[in-house]
């Protein structure tokens, strides 16, 4: 009895920490995200199904990695695809964490330092998160 009161609060902890996301601009709304990259909502739905940029679900409504955004579109598909097979958590993980692989630094950070994308996307394909 006592693992499953633990499993629900750790769950409780999770969903908490994505409201908290997606109101400290974490993750943002698609209509957000569309009016940063000057598109419509119907292009970021059809970027999420091309594997462009992926969804993190927060009580029923879909939200946008707001480092995906800061990206631009053509580096956070390479990276979104690099990270292909991997669940919404394990792609945002992947983001918002320093590697050291990139010499201690995010994966954004490492970008403006003046890191290849290609170098993130090996890193991001040897990553392997679940």
């Amino acid at each position: 009895m006592a693992n499953i009161d633990v499993a629900e609060e750790a769950r409780a902890r999770g969903a908490a920490r994505l409201v908290t996301w997606t109101t400290d601009g974490t993750l943002i709304s698609l209509s957000a995200a569309a009016q940063a990259w000057g598109v419509g909502i119907r292009d970021i739905a059809s970027a999420v199904q091309r594997g462009a940029v992926f969804e993190v679900w927060v009580a029923n409504f879909p939200y946008i990695p707001a480092a995906c955004v800061d990206l631009g579109l053509e580096q956070s598909t390479a990276i979104c695809r690099a990270l292909d097979g991997q669940s919404a958590s394990a792609k945002l993980a992947f983001l918002r964490s320093s590697h050291g692989g990139l010499g201690g630094q995010s994966v954004t950070d490492a970008l403006r330092c003046g890191v290849p994308i290609s170098r993130i996307c090996e890193l991001a394909r040897a990553t392997i998160l679940s």
